[in-house]
């Protein structure tokens, strides 16, 4: 670019006066371009509504407010609308997922695990986890706020209630506050710092004119919602974009009933091609109607012919339109026709697997975004309140370290239609070295350090012997036996050609 430059100021004349022939690159024109960016007549009218907005501009409380009341009635009005929202709910939630300590200290990990699976119990928060999911949805975010409640039947008092998105807002905002948009205050580094939440539903009978939302400290709102956009700290429908199309179904099995009864309510009609004659002309001029009887013979009159309405609807496309719609409404949750539809008919083992993999895959998104958005920080609350009332540690949240704050999430298991082969491959997986039992507890939503005490508690034996069992069980091969004797073999000769010093220093091979 430099030389080009360079060029067209020569002798202080422009490149052209020199020769074109010699550059005749440089006054070319760029002709690329995309077609989405050309303004032609359709493409103006097809892209009218397009906006720069940033993300909170773009989720503002009216537009909000306007999707999920439309979502909501679309979720009341379609079962197949309907239907995805539960089932998505059903399928991400489940019987709800189970904590798993991974502190230094079994017994401690043991303590916290039980305790924390009575207190769920006790707030129901399985039940309020799978509410918190159809919200995010239906409505685009679930909030649930940690409160005290005397109410608990638990030692710790903590509780976990929900509120809709309507309630966290901020009545009195002004435009362009910096740090805050409707619901939430920031700090310079964008941490969301203050909830405010309205003390009553705005559509609620009794909400009165209470104007002033309650200030609630971040760290006690547990906001799920699906990050799309940097930026963003509010969120819409999760079936925003097919709003319309279930809409469009709808529509169009009404237009299709109605077609259907318009056609039997009309049991013939009379034509002629003749001009009615002048008795005949204020009777037919009125579209008189007659009762026709069963099984009943007349004669019609000279000149004219009877007919009836045929049934346009439902034509050959009805099943074929219905099918894209539904499958379309499913598809901004990755779920597949046959779960969406609850119909496999068409379906054979291989295309209903491979189906679920998209959709198990999209589970698994949104349930790590629950362990980190609902999940741990509701649980680091709970930890520093069953301390105190349990005296653990002394009673001091602040002596817990962060190795005993270690933890993880077991969800359930994806259901599976093949259960025979699947258990084959984890045999295989296990025997090869793929995976551990641990993690293949962990896949299946279990511990496997309970289990393994409850197994060897029922077949009357140690943890450690039954660990051994278990091993036994998995390496059964004769050559995977072979291998394993051969290293113990080479573990004991180690031990005993290790000179006598360097095992009282501690450095002992061990097998």
């Amino acid at each position: 670019m430099a030389l080009i430059t360079a060029a067209k100021q020569k002798n202080g004349k422009p490149l052209r006066d020199l020769g074109a022939a010699r550059y005749p690159d440089v006054t070319r024109r760029i002709a690329a371009r995309y077609d989405a960016a050309s303004d032609i007549l359709d493409h103006q009218n097809y892209w009218a509504n397009a906006d720069a907005y940033d993300a909170d501009s773009a989720n503002s409380q009216h537009v909000r407010a306007k999707l999920v009341q439309r979502s909501r009635y679309e979720v009341g009005n379609n079962g197949y609308s309907d239907g995805i929202a539960q089932t998505y709910a059903n399928a991400l939630v489940g019987l709800g997922p189970k904590l798993r300590m991974q502190s230094l200290s079994t017994g401690f990990n043991q303590m916290v695990e039980a305790e924390w699976q009575r207190w769920t119990r006790a707030v129901h928060l399985r039940r309020k986890l799978w509410c918190q999911a159809h919200a995010k949805h239906v409505d685009g975010e679930g909030f649930g706020v940690a409160r005290n409640n005397p109410g608990v039947p638990h030692p710790v008092k903590l509780d976990y209630v929900l509120h809709e998105t309507e309630q966290i807002q901020s009545p009195m905002l002004s435009v362009n506050e910096p740090g805050h948009i409707d619901g939430i205050e920031f700090d310079q580094w964008g941490n969301p710092t203050v909830y405010e939440l309205l003390r009553g539903h705005p559509g609620g009978a009794y909400y009165g004119y209470e104007l002033t939302p309650e200030r609630i400290p971040a760290r006690f709102v547990m906001h799920w919602f699906t990050l799309r956009r940097p930026g963003q700290h509010r969120a819409v429908p999760e079936c925003a974009s097919t709003l319309n199309v279930g809409a469009a179904s709808r529509r169009w099995r009404e237009a299709t009933i109605a077609a259907a009864e318009t056609a039997a309510d009309f049991a013939a009609l009379l034509k002629t091609d003749m001009a009615p004659s002048d008795e005949d002309a204020e009777l037919y001029a009125a579209f008189t109607e007659t009762e026709i009887h069963k099984r009943m013979m007349t004669a019609l009159p000279a000149g004219y012919d009877v007919s009836q309405l045929r049934s346009e609807h439902p034509n050959a496309t009805y099943e074929t339109f219905h099918r894209a719609q539904l499958n379309e409404q499913a598809r901004p949750k990755s779920m597949p026709y046959n779960v969406a539809a609850c119909d496999s008919s068409s379906y054979n083992y291989a295309s209903g697997r491979l189906d679920h993999q998209t959709y198990h895959s999209a589970l698994d998104v949104d349930r790590d975004d629950c362990n980190l958005l609902v999940l741990s920080p509701l649980f680091y609350l709970w930890l520093d309140e069953a301390v105190r009332v349990f005296g653990w540690l002394g009673g001091n949240p602040s002596a817990l370290g962060p190795a005993a704050f270690s933890h993880d999430w077991d969800w359930p298991k994806h259901r599976v239609a093949d259960v025979d082969t699947e258990a084959r491959a984890n045999e295989t997986r296990l025997r090869t070295g793929q995976v551990s039992l641990s993690r293949l507890y962990s896949e299946a939503g279990q511990d496997f350090e309970d289990d393994v005490a409850v197994m060897a508690k029922d077949y009357g034996v140690t943890t450690d012997e039954m660990r051994a069992i278990l091993k036994n069980a998995i390496f059964n091969a004769q050559n995977q036996q072979a291998s394993q004797q051969m290293a113990d073999q080479q573990g004991e000769q180690a031990n005993a050609t290790q000179p006598a010093g360097d095992a009282a220093n501690g450095t002992q091979a061990t097998a």
